[in-house]
């Protein structure tokens, strides 16, 4: 009876291991399935923030080159004007002289301050629609600023959750390893324990027989 008693005993344990050990593996599945829709879900975010990310590097550049183009048409634009004022100078200084000659010779020199009255009030003319057009020129670089300026900090924020996400990944990563480390650690117990199940049985067994 006893030995009989202690053959039931082991094939007990032994169908327990078997379960345990099923058990364990269908656990260890489950949470990888888990771990790995993380990763799986991680790596699509950043992806879709490396994209976000391109798209706001080239509108930065894009927005860049426009400063740099409108700076210069502005610094070409300043440049016309002060040629259009040194003109205007001049032509102010002969304008005097010539007031000053008319008083010799007013019938000869009376066309020639009219016409010189006439080109300086168009030079003056073109001055103001220059320094109109330097104005507008003027607020779109600021406005081309406050915009570079929104898109950097944008660009910022983007490469941090990128850095957030991937620190997240390589966490998820190393916890899955950890996880399967452990779990294979426990299948190998079980399953020495098993073994050790089927000696004592084979054991016992052998023993009926000789008994």
């Amino acid at each position: 009876m006893t030995v009989k008693r202690t053959a039931k005993i082991f094939l007990i344990v032994i169908v327990t291991m078997a379960l345990l050990t099923a058990g364990c593996s269908n656990t260890i599945k489950k949470r990888l399935a888990t771990t790995e829709d993380e990763l799986s879900k991680a790596q699509a975010r950043i992806a879709t923030l490396e994209s976000e990310k391109g798209q706001l590097e080239q509108s930065l550049a894009e927005t860049r080159k426009s400063l740099d183009e409108a700076r210069s048409e502005i610094n070409k634009l300043n440049g016309e004007l002060n040629s259009l004022k040194g003109r205007i100078a001049d032509l102010e200084k002969e304008k005097t002289d010539l007031i000053a000659a008319s008083q010799k010779a007013e019938a000869d020199s009376s066309k020639r301050i009219r016409a010189l009255s006439n080109l300086i009030s168009r030079l003056r003319s073109e001055v103001k629609a220059k320094e109109a057009e330097i104005e507008s020129k003027n607020n779109e670089i600021s406005s081309l600023k406050a915009t570079e300026e929104a898109l950097r900090k944008e660009n910022d924020e983007h490469r941090a959750k990128i850095a957030s996400l991937q620190k997240d990944l390589a966490d998820l990563a190393q916890k899955m390893d950890n996880e399967i480390a452990r779990k294979k650690k426990t299948i190998n117990i079980l399953y020495v324990l098993l073994a050790v199940a089927v000696v004592l049985a084979i054991i016992g067994f052998a023993r009926k027989r000789k008994a």
